[in-house]
């Protein structure tokens, strides 16, 4: 009998996430769009990032109002994924983790508290040189937090470092940044793209930055934030007239949100896949994920070997604790 994937926030002894022994392509596709009851609040949830984890132990963190009330900040809450008869996600205590070198407590509270303040922070990624992106194993083993704030008025992308230094930063990712708002970095495997959105042009659009001479075995975060060579182009392949926005990308898929005509109402989730180095025409994720309500900022958690996309997104359709909540299903099948 076929399982599903279970995303949840209890308590056990063993994760399946990276257990080379489950056969994760025997779940069964989530239709279902399902709330994650635990993380929501009454107030404004959204924009999360659920960092890749070989223990199946992760801290889901998302930008909320329930703090500050006035803004938005990163609040982090420990969770654990596991396989059942059902998709879920619930707390877990500090104490039932098992900690790697990724995402541990000490780590992402440094990361989340440090960006903090009293603007609005938006959009967090959490970023392994060595286990998200191609490396040779002689990659520095950093961890990069990427995010963007208001802090001087418009949305800058700023990020730190976890290195062989310490902890770094904040700093501005320059690379991106402009006189208008920027936002929701992404990034490809091999770390020779970079992807995000930008009012530069007026409304929204997806622009990608092409890196130069990148690669597995000249990757570093230095070459990687700080690139001698790069080209940067506003994606029209993606791009509308109207707002195109919190791309993410996971493989050759990318998601993102669009307010374009022929939606559903308000903003609604796109996918496009990479075909031969070119982005296909954008389908909408319809009526199954998207309301005349607002989707917003979907991402796809890495899963390997799973037999299709799980997606975690934030919505402010009715039936929800309060502004936006979070929720998750499946997008499309993998294989």
């Amino acid at each position: 009998m076929k399982k599903l994937l279970i995303l949840t926030l209890a308590v056990v002894c063993n994760s399946c996430w990276l257990d080379p022994f489950y056969d994760r392509s025997a779940g069964k596709f989530l239709k279902d769009v399902v709330p994650l009851e635990e993380f929501n609040s009454e107030f404004d949830d959204y924009n999360s990032d659920l960092p890749h984890n070989k223990s199946g132990h992760v801290f889901l963190t998302f930008s909320s109002k329930r703090e500050k009330k006035d803004y938005f900040n990163l609040v982090y809450i420990p969770a654990e994924l596991k396989y059942d008869k059902r998709l879920s996600i619930q707390k877990i205590s500090k104490s039932g983790i098992i900690y790697d070198d990724v995402t541990d407590n000490a780590t992402t509270a440094v990361f989340a508290n440090t960006a903090n303040g009293n603007f609005n922070v938006y959009g967090p990624r959490t970023i392994s040189m060595r286990r998200d992106l191609a490396s040779d194993g002689n990659t520095p083993d950093d961890v990069l937090f990427f995010y963007a704030d208001d802090s001087e008025g418009n949305m800058e992308i700023k990020y730190m470092v976890r290195g062989a230094h310490g902890y770094e930063g904040p700093f501005k990712f320059d690379l991106l940044n402009s006189q208008k708002d920027d936002g929701y970095p992404t990034f490809s495997f091999d770390g020779d793209k970079i992807y995000f959105s930008s009012n530069r042009d007026g409304n929204f659009d997806i622009y990608e930055v092409s890196i130069d001479g990148a690669g597995y075995d000249r990757l570093s975060t230095a070459t990687f934030i700080k690139p001698e060579k790069f080209a940067i182009r506003k994606v029209e392949e993606l791009s509308s007239p109207a707002d195109d926005k919190c791309p993410y990308l996971y493989g050759d898929i990318m998601v993102f949100v669009s307010d374009r005509p022929g939606g559903k109402g308000g903003t609604d989730i796109y996918y496009s896949k990479l075909e031969n180095g070119k982005w296909s025409t954008p389908v909408n994720a319809g009526d199954r994920i998207n309301t005349s309500f607002n989707e917003y900022r979907p991402i796809l958690p890495s899963l390997n070997h799973f037999n299709y996309y799980l997606m975690i997104f934030s919505s402010d359709r009715p039936g929800g604790k309060g502004g936006f909540d979070l929720y998750m299903t499946g997008l499309i099948d993998r294989w």
